[in-house]
């Protein structure tokens, strides 16, 4: 009898222990699939709201205005109707950035708006006039040490509606 209990509780812990094991792996499974969903939804979240230097996507059209966005940046400075240095991170040392941004279609004059947000509050619109047939323009933000932090400028119609939306962030 006692050797049938022994036996009994040798059964009982392999079982246990089969039992712990499967748990264990269904445990592992578990956390990798929930860190796959994680790694994907960064991926595929993070980079938008992130920003961009320069938007690479399909150009913009804005149909009542006859307006199509080719091209919108941030960078360092604008020579010769080009941005140079492309970036979404500034130093505030570097004193100014700019936001050029080139339309490739514009059907009659019209106007856009430069909004520059900082912290998700405006804090400067600037007024740029477009000219048929197609038009590159630039505004101008000088930075100062309280400018550290996120910022985006949305690029709007006469109208108010967003073309493009442009983040980075301002740093030491």
């Amino acid at each position: 009898m006692p050797m049938a209990v022994g036996i009994e509780r040798c059964a009982v812990i392999v079982r246990s222990r089969k039992r712990h094991s499967y748990f264990q792996t269904l445990r592992k499974l578990v956390f990798f699939a929930l860190g796959i969903v994680g790694l994907t939804a960064v991926l595929l979240f993070y980079e938008p709201l992130a920003g961009h230097a320069e938007e690479k996507a399909e150009p913009s059209t804005n149909v009542n205005a006859g307006l199509t966005l080719g091209r919108a940046v941030l960078c360092e400075a604008v020579e010769n109707l080009n941005p140079v240095n492309p970036a979404w991170v500034f130093s505030v040392s570097q004193g100014q950035i700019y936001c050029f941004t080139e339309f490739l279609t514009v059907r009659a004059q019209t106007v856009i708006f430069h909004r520059w947000y900082h912290r998700d509050s405006l804090t400067t619109q600037i007024r740029l006039k477009l000219y048929p047939p197609r038009w590159s323009t630039h505004s101008v933000l000088r930075l100062r040490e309280a400018d550290k932090g996120p910022w985006k400028v949305e690029i709007t119609d006469a109208e108010g509606r967003v073309l493009n939306v442009l983040r980075f962030s301002i740093v030491d």
